[in-house]
């Protein structure tokens, strides 16, 4: 078994006016389920410096299978419904494999 992480999940939000602490919150608490979760080698939440305001979602998977498994959880599906209310636009999503 690989003790690396062989798929990254970089998951740009962009909060609404007035909802960046709010989204923080929501991303915490969905970073921290992701930790626990078969074949997470771990999650965060982070800020760029190419745009301050933006809050970015990272998370690190074994594989692809485990990353789709959490993913399709009616948990993350809960949690991707309640964010978007509070975001300017959905999500960029961009997924990352090792080469």
């Amino acid at each position: 078994m690989n003790d690396h992480a062989g798929v990254l999940r970089i998951a740009r939000h962009q909060p609404a006016d007035g909802r960046r602490d709010e989204v923080a919150g929501l991303l915490r608490a969905v970073a921290e389920s992701m930790r626990d979760a078969p074949g997470c080698f771990g999650a965060q939440v982070t800020s760029s410096d190419r745009k301050e305001e933006q809050l970015i979602l990272v998370s690190r998977w074994q594989s692809l299978e485990a990353m789709d498994k959490y993913n399709a959880q009616p948990e993350f599906a809960g949690f991707q419904r309640e964010i978007m209310s509070s975001l300017t636009s959905a999500p960029d999503v961009e997924i990352l494999t090792t080469a």
